[in-house]
């Protein structure tokens, strides 16, 4: 009975954590106000797709993707001369269809006795064949068998690198997840199995797709009324008119189609954030900032109270600098809690204005608040020209276990202080603070930091917390918020312990949508700089 009511309650758990995965809604922009897209995919170039599939979407007016092989695509040649005319896509799919030797008819074939340069001469092969029958470039693949990788033990390797290098594309197999157009991985798409699906089974994965606008990849083989490995006609016309309804927001294309849109979308977003970003230091080639409008060095004093005494260049013993550490590279260590102090100057690294003034901090952390810190209250960053509760934006953990994560946000302190009560007495000050919502932050594990403010200097003034692109909270932000921008420095890991990396500071709020992208960034914020 124990046992039972272990399994019962794991179930339970792994249902919620799929539940919360389907329910985070994202703001993509899709073509034309659509909410989500689906790609119907077939592989191996079996003979019902020119007997079946041609005439089946000709009447239903999609276009779909094939992967495909070089000799059955030879044999029947001007079939699929007339699909290519049709305008679906032919996608590369090796050119014997090697799978692992595990499956008997692989054997001759496996996977296991490949190299990266043999599978890499094979894609290159079969696409070439396919430009000199089809007259196309396949610029979409699809692994066989749904397999990624090439050799076995200590010779496992992993090809989606090769794909990546080759391809726009690369589709799975018998995957579960729904592609997020903000983070998916275009080396490695999950392609969820239609074949011997009714529309009653994937209805709801189309659902999920238009909830999460997310991108929906189905994959099958045969196209026909039953079978093996086949995707049933019925289902896919049932599909195609559930998709049509004007009010489904559902986008039906291929997976280059789709793939290019997305990635249009991308750059979109990345020369947006590259154009308002005026300050960046990632630590992989040093400490002076590779963005930066004002002075990029990073500038070291004897303690908080003694920021004038600086000098650049020279680290505390306290602090030092790791390789291959960071989220994408280098990375800044504060060793233990030290009074020694860094900063950079905010003079033109930030766009201070005294009438609305908005602009966005971003960071990353990596840590054990309850084993790393010391007793104390921590400021991983902390911007201000006089301190931290005057005119002042931070993010601090607090003083003692459990760690409370929280934002602080305080224009002028005669302001919102006047009679001077500590923090402790004081609810004018902690009604001010923005707690994060559990987040997560472990040792080897990165957590991404966003504050985001906007309308500063104005009775509108408004600072939003995010941790790894989600909203934690805000808080109105009334009183005004005075600068001396000569004073005003960037301190980083005030009493921290831990690493920190890729600091970057924007000119404006960024929206919600372009937060979630700066954390799914592939490659970090160096997507940006190159």
């Amino acid at each position: 009975m124990r046992n039972l009511q272990r399994s019962v309650l794991a179930m339970t758990i792994l249902l919620g954590i799929h539940l919360l995965a389907w329910s985070q809604v994202k703001n993509f922009s899709w073509p034309d106000g659509k909410k989500a897209a689906i790609s119907l995919t077939f592989d191996d170039a079996r003979q019902s797709h020119p007997d079946v599939g041609t005439p089946l979407f000709r009447e239903l007016d999609v276009d779909v993707t094939y992967y495909v092989l070089p000799g059955p695509v030879r044999d029947r040649l001007q079939d699929w001369k007339e699909i290519v005319e049709e305008g679906h896509e032919i996608g590369n799919h090796t050119v014997y269809h090697p799978c692992t030797g595990n499956f008997p008819w692989s054997r001759d074939k496996a996977l296991e006795h490949y190299t990266l340069h043999t599978i890499r001469e094979e894609l290159l092969a079969a696409s070439a064949e396919l430009t000199e029958l089809l007259g196309i470039e396949p610029v979409s693949f699809a692994y066989t068998c749904g397999n990624t990788y090439v050799g076995r033990g200590k010779s496992h390797m992993s090809y989606v690198p090769v794909v990546a290098e080759l391809f726009a594309t690369g589709r799975g197999w018998l995957n579960e997840a729904l592609n997020d157009p903000e983070f998916a991985d275009m080396a490695l798409l999950q392609g969820i199995e239609m074949d011997g699906k009714d529309f009653t089974d994937i209805k709801d994965l189309v659902d999920r797709a238009v909830e999460t606008g997310s991108w929906l990849v189905l994959a099958g083989h045969e196209i026909g009324e039953e079978g093996f490995q086949t995707t049933r006609t019925r289902m896919l016309r049932e599909l195609v008119a559930y998709a049509n309804r004007p009010e489904s927001g559902i986008w039906i294309s291929t997976v280059g189609e789709v793939a290019s849109y997305i990635n249009d979308q991308r750059d979109v977003i990345r020369q947006r954030l590259k154009a308002g970003l005026t300050f960046c230091a990632t630590f992989d080639h040093g400490t002076v900032a590779e963005v930066a409008d004002g002075d990029g060095r990073l500038y070291a004093a004897q303690s908080y109270d003694q920021s004038k005494t600086e000098a650049s260049t020279i680290l505390p013993n306290e602090i030092t600098l790791v390789k291959e550490q960071g989220c994408y590279g280098g990375a800044l260590e504060f060793k233990r809690k030290a009074k020694p102090v860094v900063f950079y100057h905010s003079d033109q690294n930030i766009h201070y204005s005294n009438e609305r003034w908005s602009g966005t901090i971003s960071l990353w952390l990596s840590l054990d608040p309850s084993l790393d810190l010391a007793p104390g209250y921590t400021d991983p960053i902390q911007i201000t020209d006089s301190g931290y509760d005057d005119a002042a934006l931070w993010v601090d953990f607090s003083d003692k276990n459990p760690r409370n994560f929280r934002m602080g946000v305080f224009g002028d302190v005669e302001e919102w202080n006047p009679d001077k009560i500590g923090p402790d007495q004081n609810p004018a000050f902690t009604d001010r603070l923005v707690a994060a919502n559990k987040p997560v932050f472990e040792r080897g594990r990165w957590t991404h930091v966003v504050i985001s403010f906007e309308h500063l200097n104005t009775r509108e003034g408004k600072a939003s917390l995010y941790v790894n692109g989600k909203l934690q909270g805000e808080r109105n932000i009334p009183e005004p918020f005075s600068w001396d921008l000569q004073k005003s420095k960037i301190y980083l890991g005030l009493n921290f312990v831990g690493l920190l990396d890729e600091v970057s500071i924007f000119n404006r709020a960024l929206s919600e949508s372009e937060i979630g992208s700066l954390y799914h960034l592939p490659g970090g914020i160096n997507a940006l700089l190159h």
